[in-house]
C-alpha cells in the first residue's frame, strides 16, 4: 500500500513538473521580444527588462539573442541594398555604424532605406582613423560630433551609439563621444571579415564567435554580403534572434 501511494506521488509530481517547464516553455511565445542595452563595458548586450518567467523560457526553448552591426558603410554599387534584403528575408534588423567620408551623392539614399527598414545608424567617425592616436581637440569634435552633425543633416537626427574605428578607444574618445550624446558600443563577437576575403572563412568565424547576447562585428562588404544569408539562416537554426539595444541614457531607470 505504502509503495502504491509512493508511486501516485511520484507519477503526479513528475506531471505537475512537467505542465510547470512547459507553461515555462510557452512565456515568451508570441510576445514582445525582451529589452536589451549595452553594458557598461561597451561591448556586451544585457536583458534589461526583470522578466524572469520568460528568461526561463529562453533557457528551456534554446532561444538566445544577438545585435548583427556593419561598419564602414556605405559601401555603394549595390551591397547596402543587398544586405538590406537580405535582413529583410530574415526578418532582422541591424545596426550599421557609417563613415561619413564614405557618404556621397550616390550613395547617400541608402541612410533613408536604413531607417525605412527600421535598422539603426551609428556614428563611425568622419574618416576612420584611428581616434585614441589623436591628442588635438578640434579634430577629435570633428571625428565625431562633426560625423554625427552630417548624420543628423541628412536624416533629421542625430545618432545614439559610436563605434570608433578599430575599436581604437580612450578616456579622451569616450569623453568626446558622451560630450555629442551618444554611448560607445563595441563587440564581443567578430566575424574577422575586415581582413579575410573569403565567404566561408566570414561564415566560419562568424558562427564560431556567436553567443548568447552577443554584438557581432561585420561590415559592409561583398564578401559579407555573399554568405550573409546563409550566416542567419544557420544562426536561427542554432535558436537565435535578432535584436536592437534600446536608445537610453545612461541615467534612465530600467523597470
Amino acid at each position: 500500500m505504502l509503495l502504491y501511494v509512493y508511486r501516485r506521488y511520484v507519477f503526479t509530481c513528475a506531471v505537475l513538473l512537467t505542465y510547470f517547464l512547459y507553461a515555462m516553455l510557452l512565456t515568451g511565445r508570441g510576445t514582445t521580444q525582451p529589452h536589451f542595452v549595452i553594458d557598461e563595458t561597451a561591448s556586451n548586450l544585457k536583458q534589461a527588462s526583470g522578466l524572469s518567467l520568460r528568461k526561463v523560457s529562453d533557457f528551456l526553448a534554446g532561444r538566445k539573442y544577438v545585435v548583427l552591426t556593419f561598419d564602414d558603410g556605405p559601401y555603394g554599387y549595390g551591397v547596402d541594398e543587398q544586405i538590406m534584403a537580405t535582413l529583410q528575408k530574415h526578418h532582422a534588423r541591424a545596426m550599421f555604424f557609417l563613415v561619413c567620408s564614405h557618404i556621397n551623392d550616390a550613395n547617400r539614399g541608402v541612410l533613408g532605406k536604413l531607417e525605412g527598414a527600421g535598422h539603426l545608424i551609428g556614428n563611425h567617425s568622419y574618416d576612420h582613423l584611428k581616434l585614441d592616436t589623436l591628442t588635438s581637440k578640434p579634430e577629435l569634435e570633428h571625428q565625431i560630433d562633426g560625423c554625427s552633425q552630417r548624420l543628423a543633416q541628412l536624416t533629421g537626427r542625430r545618432p545614439y551609439y559610436f563605434r570608433p574605428p578599430f575599436g581604437a578607444t580612450s578616456h579622451l574618445v569616450t569623453q568626446f563621444a558622451h560630450a555629442s550624446g551618444m554611448k560607445q558600443m563595441l563587440w564581443n563577437a567578430n566575424s574577422q571579415d575586415s581582413w579575410m576575403t573569403q565567404p566561408e572563412q566570414i561564415l566560419h568565424w562568424s558562427l564560431e564567435q556567436t553567443e548568447d547576447q552577443s554584438v557581432l562585428l561585420l561590415h559592409e562588404k561583398p564578401a559579407t554580403a555573399a554568405v550573409l544569408d546563409d550566416m542567419l539562416t544557420q544562426l536561427e537554426q542554432r535558436g537565435f534572434q535578432f535584436v536592437l539595444p534600446d536608445q537610453l541614457s545612461d541615467n534612465t531607470a530600467i523597470n
